[in-house]
C-alpha cells in the first residue's frame, strides 16, 4: 500500500482543532485565564507525567497558529495527536513515535519555563533542567536542534519583554524593568540593549515602536526541528 503523503501544516492545524473540539465545549474566557492560571502555577513542579506535557505542547501550537509559523505547526500537531494516542494506549511510551513527541514536548515546556522565571537573574540550564527532571546537557542538545542556544534564547526573550515594558503606559522606571527582566544590574541593561537596539532604554521609549519593528527583523526565533 502507498504511504500517504505528508499532510500540510493547515490540514494538520485543522485535524488538531477537531480533536480538541471532541473534546468538549471550549471554555469560556474566564474559565480559558482560570486554565491557564493552574498551567502557570504548575510550571514550578517536577515534571514527570505526559499530560503537562501534552499542555505545554498544545499551548506551543496556539502560539505558533496564531503567529502563523507554518514552520513549527505541523511537529506540534504531531506531538499533541501522539500524547492522545498515548494516553488512549494506541502508542506505547517507549516507542520512537513517543519519545519524537516527549522531546518535542520537553523543549516547549523548557521555553515556557524560561518565560516563567525570566526576571531571575540566575536563571541557568541547571535551573531549567531540574524542573524538567533531565541533565544538563540534554537541555543544551533540545536547544541545539532549533539552531538557537539556550542561552540565546533567554537573551531574545529578556529583549522582546524588555521593549514590550518599554512601550507601556503608564511608564514604568526603567531600573523596575531592568529587574523584571532579569537583569543583574541597570547598567548591565543599557549596555546589552544599547549594544542589541542602538539605543538606550530612555531613547527607545521616546522614539516608540518604530525602533522595535526593525530590531525584530533581524531577531533570531529559533523554529522546532526536533527528530
Amino acid at each position: 500500500m502507498a504511504r500517504r503523503a505528508m499532510r500540510s501544516a493547515p490540514e494538520l492545524a485543522t485535524a488538531w482543532c477537531a480533536m480538541r473540539a471532541d473534546a468538549g465545549p471550549r471554555p469560556t474566557a474566564a474559565g480559558s485565564a482560570a486554565v491557564q492560571v493552574r498551567f502557570d502555577q504548575r510550571l514550578d513542579q517536577s515534571w514527570r507525567g505526559w499530560a503537562p506535557l501534552k499542555e505545554a505542547c498544545a499551548a506551543d501550537l496556539k502560539d505558533a497558529m496564531e503567529a502563523d509559523d507554518a514552520a513549527r505547526i505541523p511537529p506540534l500537531v504531531r506531538a499533541v495527536a501522539d500524547f492522545t494516542l498515548i494516553e488512549r494506549g494506541a502508542i506505547g511510551p517507549g516507542s520512537r513515535r513517543a519519545q519524537r513527541a516527549l522531546r518535542i514536548a520537553r523543549l516547549s515546556l523548557a521555553r515556557r519555563l524560561i518565560a516563567r522565571h525570566l526576571s531571575k537573574s540566575s536563571l541557568s540550564p541547571t535551573f531549567v533542567a531540574d524542573l524538567l527532571g533531565v541533565s544538563v546537557r540534554y537541555l543544551h542538545v533540545l536547544f541545539e536542534t532549533t539552531g538557537t542556544s539556550f542561552s540565546q534564547t533567554v537573551a531574545i526573550k529578556r529583549m522582546q519583554e524588555s521593549r514590550r515594558l518599554l512601550r507601556e503606559t503608564p511608564p514604568r522606571p526603567i531600573a523596575e524593568i531592568a529587574h523584571a527582566c532579569g537583569f543583574g544590574s541597570l547598567a548591565t541593561f543599557y549596555r546589552i540593549f544599547n549594544a542589541s537596539e542602538g539605543l538606550t532604554p530612555g531613547e527607545f521609549r521616546t522614539r516608540g515602536s518604530g525602533a522595535d519593528a526593525s530590531s525584530s527583523a533581524a531577531e533570531a526565533t529559533g523554529h522546532l526541528t526536533v527528530r
